[in-house]
């Protein structure tokens, strides 16, 4: 879809700028639009069909410079903010879902690697980030379900270090990431709160994962991880024995939610983008009309476009209260709430919008293809968790003003 400053040109109405990037960010949204183009999009389908983890894509990406994008350039990252992660993630999605979705999952290890681990952590890690290296995070448990915040593993005290044993259901990037960080208990912790963070490097010993085998996002390799005995050395602990929910509330769910929010948002773009281009192509012989010459299909075009741009006009707001919130210096935790508004309506118009777009392109749409992978791509938004029904209920009781969490 072409994007100029130009209000009017020719007769021809041209979409602002500023409605679709936040101001300050148009260079990076250009060099995202770019890796996506030629990069992204051509080893999508391959992901998609082969249920390829795309390596490449992420390698690609790294080298761009996008490996640390939330890390304060003092620190080695890009330091380009909520704002800039969130405008890469909806930029990228609208090429390959896989791709975003896993880079996504990375830039939330990454972060929390920054926020809870030692200056000497930062130093082990996140230079090799720089170059390439993938980080995942392994916290939803079988046991538990989308309640991901909630573990039944443990930790316990060997030697100078932990004896890990887990497992771990939906791992993006599983038996792919270099280090993963794992969500388990210390059950001798002194905290009320057992919540304890481990990182753990993919080659150790002991550590396993199984085929992921999807309806959409098949080149995440989200399956199963078993974590079977593994030492971890005290070194690797992020933070504390306990007390970890801090940096669930203020950077994983704030990153999580943003970023898949951004990737829900950009698929439901990309699906769209694809049938505005089919509309314009596809040619009727006998009435020597294309198919975007019929009011009815321009009208199902226009009711999309209007969601896909209040999912983003949200997105790019709340990301922007998150950058306002760190310099300020107050917790993420205060975003929470736009958080989830944002993310239930991101994993509801997706749906919708993926819908629309595959009518509309009629019996090609239906295919094997562009439209077709998006749709069910984008079906994962309302499922992963937390669902958008324990949201919807969060919600609920944030407006009737009782305890959201119990």
């Amino acid at each position: 879809m072409a994007i100029n400053n130009t209000a009017v040109d020719e007769g021809v109405m041209q979409i602002p700028s500023w409605w679709t990037c936040p101001s300050g960010y148009e260079e990076l949204q250009e060099k995202a639009h770019l890796i996506g183009k030629n990069h992204l999009l051509a080893r999508a389908s391959i992901s998609d069909q082969q249920s390829v983890y795309p390596r490449e894509s992420l390698k690609t990406i790294a080298e761009a410079g996008f490996g640390a994008v939330t890390i304060p350039a003092a620190e080695g990252g890009l330091g380009a903010g909520f704002t800039g992660f969130a405008v890469l993630a909806e930029s990228f999605a609208q090429y390959c879902a896989s791709s975003t979705m896993c880079w996504v999952m990375h830039t939330a290890a990454v972060q929390t690697l920054y926020s809870a681990g030692t200056p000497e952590q930062r130093k082990r890690y996140i230079p090799g980030v720089l170059k390439g290296e993938v980080g995942g995070l392994a916290f939803s448990e079988p046991a538990t379900g989308s309640h991901f915040w909630n573990v039944v593993s443990s930790a316990p005290r060997y030697g100078n270090g932990y004896l890990l044993n887990a497992d771990k259901s939906f791992v993006t990037s599983a038996g792919e990431a270099d280090w993963y960080v794992v969500a388990t208990s210390y059950p001798n912790s002194l905290e009320a709160d057992k919540l304890m963070f481990l990182l753990v490097k993919n080659a150790q010993d002991g550590v396993e994962s199984f085929p992921f085998s999807a309806m959409g996002l098949r080149g995440n390799s989200s399956g199963p991880m078993k974590f079977k005995d593994v030492f971890v050395p005290i070194e690797d602990r992020l933070g504390g024995e306990g007390g970890m929910n801090y940096h669930n509330d203020n950077t994983i769910d704030p990153l999580f939610l943003l970023g898949t929010a951004s990737c829900w948002t950009g698929i439901a773009q990309g699906a769209l983008n694809a049938a505005i281009d089919s509309a314009k192509k596809k040619v009727h012989a006998d009435t020597g009309k294309n198919v975007a010459s019929y009011q009815v299909i321009r009208h199902e075009l226009a009711k999309a476009q209007i969601l896909v741009d209040s999912s983003r006009s949200l997105l790019y707001r709340t990301a922007a209260g998150m950058d306002e919130c760190i310099k300020k210096g107050l917790p993420l935790s205060e975003c929470l709430y736009p958080l989830w508004q944002l993310k239930t309506h991101a994993a509801d118009i997706v749906i919708q919008v993926t819908n629309q777009a595959l009518q509309v392109s009629g019996g090609r749409g239906y295919l094997t293809g562009q439209v077709e992978k998006f749709l069910r791509d984008g079906r994962a938004g309302a499922l992963m968790g937390p669902t958008n029904e324990i949201l919807r209920e969060w919600i609920g009781r944030t407006l009737i003003e009782v305890p959201w969490f119990e």
